[in-house]
């Protein structure tokens, strides 16, 4: 590669870091905007609510579970890139179900073991109880249903603004950031290869240069 294709290389190398760079900035903007649009929203709802009521932690229990999942995948040259999924009702119960399902054996033993109680629960009741159960967890998955019934519009915009930044904007952050380290490491290879072919060439100049002069001294 000659040395015009070498600083070619590193031009366009830099052009795509100041691209990048630029959608960096713009992401640390809209991310500040977002989590100042959060806490903006829930101190309006605290201020609205009720006398000594106030929306935060206070208000986590054994229900919290997390409603989103962090994938990596490594696209062209190895260089990461990020997502955020919703967790699936499945995964999100998984712990409650696992409980209730030890409960049940529990019971069952017990029963079995006493010889009396309640007599057997037809399929039908069982459907029907399982239908109800599963209806129960898809409500109590949204985290707005632990504040009560009449959620606040201001503590739903929070929530909203919340998952904008996390399942769009912090995502494509770390993404863009992962591929500014990608670049910066090219263009520290792409210089040192540079420097390495101008001292072979500054080399072999010189050592055509005393070659010549050998033999201009020689022939006189």
């Amino acid at each position: 590669m000659s040395s015009d294709q070498d600083q070619d290389h590193i031009d366009q190398l830099l052009e795509r870091y100041l691209t990048l760079l630029d959608e960096y900035t713009t992401l640390r903007k809209h991310l500040s905007g977002l989590q100042s649009d959060v806490y903006h929203n829930i101190a309006r709802a605290n201020f609205s609510g009720e006398r000594g009521l106030r929306y935060g932690q206070d208000h986590y229990d054994e229900r919290m579970r997390a409603s989103r999942r962090v994938g990596i995948t490594n696209v062209e040259n190895g260089v990461p890139r990020f997502t955020v999924t919703t967790t699936s009702q499945n995964n999100s119960t998984f712990v409650e179900a696992e409980g209730d399902e030890e409960e049940k054996k529990t019971a069952e033993k017990a029963h079995d073991a006493s010889g009396d109680g309640e007599p057997a629960r037809s399929p039908g009741t069982l459907g029907e109880e399982d239908g109800k159960q599963e209806t129960k967890s898809k409500k109590m998955c949204d985290p707005l249903r632990w504040f009560g019934i009449l959620t606040p519009m201001p503590l739903r915009a929070a929530q909203r603004h919340s998952i904008r930044a996390v399942e769009d904007v912090i995502p494509r952050l770390v993404s863009v950031n992962a591929e500014m380290q990608h670049v910066e490491i090219e263009v520290r290879r792409a210089r040192k290869r540079r420097a390495k072919a101008e001292a072979a060439r500054s080399k072999g100049r010189a050592a055509e240069a005393a070659t010549t002069l050998g033999q201009q001294v020689g022939a006189a």
